[in-house]
Order: C-alpha cells, then sequence, then structure tokens
C-alpha cells in the first residue's frame, strides 16, 4: 500500500474511515488455523520464499531507495493462548463447551530481548550488505521528531497476561506496529477489535511526525513488527456441522511459528506496506515437553460446586476447560526461534532488494 500525505484532517469522521481502512492493510491477529503455513527447514530459501510470500499493493515507497533508517522494529512473543469450542444444543440435548489454556513455560523476557538484539544487528547487517546505507540506533534516537512519536506510543518491553512485545535497546514502539497483536483469541474478542482501532487512530496520528523525522534524518524509514507463537489451537467444533457433535472438542499443535509480519517504508510523503502472507513454522524441538497444569484444591472444589448446582437446577448443559504447559528448552528455543527471525529478515530485505 502507498499512501501520500493529505490535507490535514479535520473531520471525525474522516479520520475514523482512514484508521479502519489503515487498519485493514497493516497485518491481523490470526487464529494459526486460519493460514497457510511454510515450514523452515533445511531447504528453506528465504529469497525464494520472498518472491511469493509478501503482499503489497504498490511498491513505490521502495523504488531508488539509497539511505534507511529503522526506527521501529518490534517482535511479539505470545505466552499464553486459548481456545473455545461449543456444541448447539439442538432439542433435548443440553450444550457442552470446553476451553482450552496453554501456556508458555521455560523461556521469559531476557531470552525474548535477547533473540531481538540479535535479530536487529543482523536485519541491519543485511541491509547494509543489500547495497543500502544504514544509520545506527544513536543517529535515531537524537532526532526531535523521534522523540515525540515514541512519547506518542509505548516504551519497551510492552507486556500483557498473554504476550510481550519487545525492541532493542534505546527504541520505541508507536503507530503501525502497535496495530493488530495479540493471541488468536484476542482475534475473535470484541474488545481485541476495538483496541486495533484505537491503535489505528495513534497510527494515522503519527503518519504526519514520521514523515518529519523521515525528512530530519534525511532517510527512508523502515519499520519492522513480528510476531512468534507457540502453538496452533483448533477448535474442532467450528461451523453448522460441527456445532451438531454432542461433545464440545478443541486440538492443539505445539511448534513455534511465525506470522503478523509487518514491513512499513516511508519515503517522503509515500508509504508502503508489506505483509507477508503465510505462518512460517519451526521445528517443535524447541518445546522439550507439554504437560497438564495441575489444579489447585481450590480450583477442584470450584469445579465441584458449579456441577451441584447443575444437577440441583437439571440443567444437561456441560462445560469443562483444561490447562496445558509447553515447557520450551531455553537454548534449543533461542536457535530454533533465533534462526526462523532471522530468515524472516532476509525475506524481507530480499524483497526490498528486488523491488528497489
Amino acid at each position: 500500500m502507498t499512501t501520500k500525505l493529505a490535507p490535514p484532517i479535520t473531520s471525525a469522521l474522516t479520520s475514523a474511515l482512514l484508521a479502519l481502512a489503515l487498519l485493514s492493510a497493516a497485518p491481523t491477529a490470526q487464529a494459526k488455523d486460519e493460514t497457510t503455513p511454510i515450514t523452515v527447514d533445511a531447504s528453506f530459501n528465504p529469497a525464494d520464499a520472498a518472491t511469493r510470500g509478501f503482499t503489497i499493493a504498490d511498491s513505490t515507497a521502495l523504488k531508488g531507495i539509497k539511505r534507511v533508517a529503522v526506527p521501529v522494529f518490534a517482535v511479539e512473543f505470545i505466552t499464553a493462548d486459548n481456545v473455545s469450542a461449543q456444541t448447539s444444543g439442538f432439542a433435548s440435548a443440553g450444550r457442552a463447551s470446553v476451553t482450552s489454556y496453554y501456556k508458555l513455560l521455560g523461556v521469559g523476557e531476557a531470552d525474548f530481548q535477547a533473540i531481538t538484539n540479535a535479530l536487529y544487528l543482523g536485519f541491519l547487517a543485511e541491509l547494509q550488505a543489500s547495497g543500502v546505507e544504514v544509520l545506527d540506533a544513536q543517529q535515531i534516537v537524537v532526532a526531535p521528531t523521534y522523540a515525540k512519536l515514541v512519547a506518542s506510543g509505548s516504551p519497551a518491553p510492552i507486556k500483557t497476561d498473554s504476550t510481550i512485545v519487545v525492541s532493542p535497546p534505546g527504541l520505541g514502539i508507536y503507530g503501525f506496529a502497535k496495530m493488530g497483536g495479540g493471541n488468536s483469541a484476542k482475534s475473535k474478542s470484541v474488545f481485541g477489535a476495538l483496541a486495533d482501532v484505537g491503535s489505528g487512530f495513534a497510527a494515522v496520528g503519527a503518519i504526519g511526525d514520521t514523515i518529519q523525522l523521515a525528512r530530519e534524518l534525511d532517510a527512508s524509514l523502515i519499520e519492522v513488527r513480528m510476531r512468534v507463537s507457540f502453538a496452533q489451537l483448533t477448535n474442532e467444533n467450528k461451523g453448522f456441522f460441527g456445532s451438531l457433535s454432542n461433545t464440545a472438542q478443541t486440538s492443539a499443535k505445539v511448534f513455534p511459528s511465525i506470522d503478523n509480519v509487518m514491513f512499513g517504508v516511508q519515503s517522503g510523503t509515500l508509504r508502503s506496506t508489506l505483509t507477508m502472507k503465510n505462518t512460517l513454522t519451526l521445528d517443535g524441538a524447541a518445546f522439550s515437553e507439554v504437560r497438564e497444569k495441575k489444579a489447585s484444591t481450590g480450583e477442584m472444589a470450584g469445579a465441584v460446586a458449579v456441577e451441584l448446582l447443575k444437577f440441583a437446577i437439571g440443567s444437561k448443559d456441560s462445560s469443562s476447560s483444561t490447562e496445558r504447559e509447553v515447557v520450551a528448552n531455553p537454548a534449543k528455543y533461542k536457535e530454533v526461534v533465533g534462526a526462523g527471525l532471522q530468515s524472516t529478515g532476509s525475506m524481507l530485505v530480499a524483497r526490498m532488494k528486488t523491488e528497489r
């Protein structure tokens, strides 16, 4: 997508429509069973994958680039996710529902930060090797407009109960990099959609300052966002026929994956956005164990109380939940995820070089 700077926006309705349009162009948090995966293994070639792996409506902002700066570089790590399934309960049959919760253990913020730092340095080196001049982070952070943009965004890391977004030291997260994040459960939530629309407004507000920053640095600006997940969760009762089943079922496949990849380029008043079409699936050997979480005494007592209440009121509905812990091997996780992210960065650089 290529966008020229428009006249000042004075209408709230116009702002809303522009925010929604930009939101539709940004990568969205999709359930992992809705994407077509590509396996990253010994045969994976980033340059070949780059030729068909991105959606880009117009690459005008990429043409003739000679000098670049990377002021936004965000990697989101999903640390918890969940999926629910429910039957329809036709006729006299009660409805059945189940929710499965998964949590990533064995790695944490320090590991995610180390992976991101190495990825950023490798990405800058590949950009330079591709034939463009690359400004380092210190040249970016001293620019007056950069401080304004960071103040409008969020300092890294950004943490929730299910994700952590990290960035290289000194860099903040603002604008389009804040859009479309979260785990697969968030994408199905009304509140998640509203949060993304709010981020869309913030991204619109940042456009003018982003253009000003490009002028101050005399460079094209590159903004990068990626997401790393740890499980593909599926509602097995999805659709009409699935809901007719007597049993509510979910399933999970546990492996690291990379998706929600955005590569935005601002050259003067022109903006191009590349989004990766496919999920990249990585080696499941990054995880050493998947285990059931032991229920506490309070949780077991609560479950018994719910069942007694259902019996007392004659309810035929049933519900259950499971909690599982996915345990990473820290060294193997950093090796596998780090290599996968580096391959993703190589894809971005290769496509940029082609479009230049």
